[in-house]
C-alpha cells in the first residue's frame, strides 16, 4: 500500500467535516472514507459561485448515484444545494457535474396528507443539523409542517438506490415516484421541454415502473447519430416492503386514484400505506435497457429482506477499498479532508454503463450483450486532471 507525505494545498470549503456516520454505518472502519466531505464543492447562489459538485450517495464509478434533492437541476443547476432550506425529493442522477445535464432520473418522494406532486408544493423543510451525508449512508429529518417528522435514509449500489422513511404514526403517509417533468433545455430555465414516458402499478408485486426520455443534453448531440439517441429512455423498478392500501397516477398535476397506468407527459404515481405504518423501505432499480431490467438489476444488487445498514455497509467497504489505498502522513485532520474528498471526487466518473454483461448504446439504438472483461462506462470525464485515477 502506498504512502504518500502530507504537503498538500488546502482548500477553503466554507464547510465543516460532515457528519459523522452512526456505528452501525460506519463499518467496516475507515480514517479515509470518515474524512470524505461530501459537501466540499457545493453551494453558492449562482452556477459561476459553485464548485458544481453533487454530494451523492453510491459506490465508486455508479451507474446511478443519489441525492437528496433541493432544486430542479438542468444544466448549471444540481440537484442539491446545500444553501436550501426544502427539500423535494430523493433523485437517482446521471447529472456528471454542473455543466451537464440530467438524463434519465426518478425521483423518490415521501409525505403525508394528500399527495403532493408538483415541485414547488412537495418541499419538506429541513435543517442542516439533522443531516449525516457520506459516501455511503445519508440521513435527514424532514418536517412533515402539521407537527411531525419523517425521517430519511438512504444509501445506494451501483444500479439500486435502497431508502427508509420512518414516518409519524398518527399521519398518513405516502410515497410517490416521478417518472416524468418539465425540464430546462442548456441553461436557460425558460426554455422547458416536457419529455414523454410511461408509470405503472402493481400492488401485488408492491412497484411503481416507469421510464422517461428525458436527456437535457441531447441538443448538443452529434448529426450522425441523432435520429438514434432520440430513442434513448431510463427506466426504474421501486419495489416497497409495505403493502398499498391505496395508489393511484397524477398526471399534470390530476389525481386519478385507483389508476394503474399511464403514458405521457408530467407522469408520477403513488402508494398509500395502511394506518400506523411506521417504516417503509423503497428500492429502486434502474436501467437504460428496459424495465425488466430494471427488475433484475433490483434483484441483483439489493434482494428482498436486505437491511439498509447492510446496503451501506457494502459500499462503504467499496468506497474504503478505493481510498485505503493511500495513507497519508503527517496530515492534520483538514488536510486529510480536502485530500480524501478529491479523491472521492476522481472516483465517481466515467460511470458504470453495463448491466449483467449487457448495455444500451445509444449511438446507434440498440442493446449489446456480451461478456465484458472490464464494466462498459459512460460519460467524459470533467475533471480532466483527475482522469488518471478513473480506472484505480
Amino acid at each position: 500500500m502506498s504512502k504518500i507525505s502530507a504537503f498538500l494545498v488546502l482548500l477553503s470549503s466554507g464547510l465543516s467535516l460532515a457528519s459523522k456516520c452512526p456505528p452501525s454505518f460506519s463499518i467496516p472502519k475507515s480514517d479515509a472514507v470518515d474524512h470524505v466531505n461530501p459537501l466540499i464543492g457545493n453551494g453558492g447562489d449562482t452556477p459561476n459561485g459553485s464548485g458544481g459538485m453533487i454530494p451523492s450517495t453510491a459506490p465508486p464509478f455508479a451507474m446511478t448515484r443519489w441525492v437528496a434533492q433541493t432544486h430542479q437541476n438542468y444544466v448549471s443547476v444540481t440537484p442539491y444545494n446545500h444553501t436550501a432550506s426544502t427539500i423535494h425529493g430523493f433523485q437517482g442522477t446521471h447529472q456528471p457535474a454542473i455543466w451537464m445535464g440530467e438524463s434519465g432520473q426518478v425521483v423518490v418522494v415521501p409525505g403525508t396528507g394528500s399527495v403532493k406532486s408538483k415541485f414547488e408544493d412537495r418541499g419538506l423543510r429541513f435543517s442542516n443539523d439533522t443531516q449525516i451525508t457520506s459516501p455511503s449512508y445519508y440521513r435527514v429529518e424532514l418536517d412533515t409542517g402539521d407537527g411531525g417528522r419523517i425521517l430519511a435514509e438512504q444509501s445506494a449500489t451501483s444500479r439500486v438506490g435502497h431508502l427508509r422513511f420512518t414516518f409519524p404514526t398518527d399521519q398518513s403517509a405516502y410515497v410517490l415516484l416521478e417518472a416524468t417533468r418539465p425540464t430546462p433545455i442548456t441553461y436557460i430555465p425558460t426554455n422547458i421541454t416536457y419529455p414523454l414516458g410511461s408509470i405503472a402499478v402493481d400492488p401485488a408485486r408492491r412497484e411503481i415502473t416507469g421510464s422517461n426520455s428525458e436527456r437535457q443534453d441531447w441538443i448538443i448531440t452529434p448529426t450522425s447519430i441523432a435520429q438514434n439517441a432520440r430513442n434513448f429512455k431510463g427506466y426504474f423498478c421501486a419495489r416497497f416492503d409495505a403493502p398499498f392500501a391505496k395508489f393511484g397516477v397524477i398526471q399534470n398535476g390530476s389525481e386519478i386514484p385507483g389508476t394503474q397506468t399511464r403514458t405521457g407527459s408530467l407522469l408520477s404515481a403513488y402508494a398509500r400505506f395502511p394506518a400506523g405504518t411506521r417504516k417503509v423501505n423503497v428500492r429502486v432499480g434502474v436501467s437504460f435497457i428496459s424495465v425488466d431490467q430494471a427488475r433484475k438489476n433490483l434483484d441483483a444488487e439489493i434482494a428482498n429482506g436486505v437491511a439498509l445498514e447492510q446496503t451501506a455497509r457494502r459500499t462503504r467497504a467499496a468506497w474504503a477499498e478505493k481510498l485505503d489505498r493511500i495513507q497519508l502522513e503527517g496530515a492534520s485532520e483538514a488536510d486529510k479532508e480536502v485530500f480524501y474528498t478529491a479523491f472521492f471526487h476522481t472516483l465517481q466518473y466515467p460511470y458504470e454503463q453495463d448491466e449483467g454483461g449487457r448495455y444500451y448504446s445509444g449511438y446507434d439504438n440498440v442493446e449489446i450483450s456480451r461478456h465484458l472483461a472490464w464494466p462498459a462506462h459512460a460519460k467524459a470525464c470533467v475533471a480532466k486532471a483527475y482522469c488518471v485515477a478513473h480506472f484505480v
